[in-house]
């Protein structure tokens, strides 16, 4: 897999890519039909490249997986969520700069 690239999270692979990650997962809940998800775009690209070897990066398409999103409370996009240990650690809502993402979600 490649890690420094954004991992596309479906509901039947979340619990394995993102509760039992060994690393921390930086998670991003969006649609393509999203303006300000489509903003995100290359911050949420960066990030991965960044955080490539101490953490994941994955995106979860709200339009094409409906089983998750409403487990963790999701109401806008795009929603931002650091879990570790299969655990939510932080969370965030919306486009941002990369800095404040970061700095939101204690990276």
């Amino acid at each position: 897999m490649d890690n420094t690239k954004p991992v596309d999270v479906t509901d039947a692979t979340f619990d394995e890519l993102v509760l039992e990650s060994g690393l921390p997962v930086v998670l991003e809940f969006w649609s393509p039909l999203c303006v300000h998800c489509q903003k995100m775009a290359h911050v949420v690209d960066a990030l991965a490249e960044e955080l490539a070897g101490r953490a994941v990066v994955a995106r979860v398409n709200i339009l094409e997986n409906t089983d998750t999103p409403p487990k963790y409370g999701v109401s806008g996009i795009p929603a931002f969520f650091l879990i570790k240990g299969g655990e939510v650690a932080a969370k965030t809502l919306g486009a941002m700069p990369k800095g404040r993402l970061k700095s939101d979600l204690g990276l």
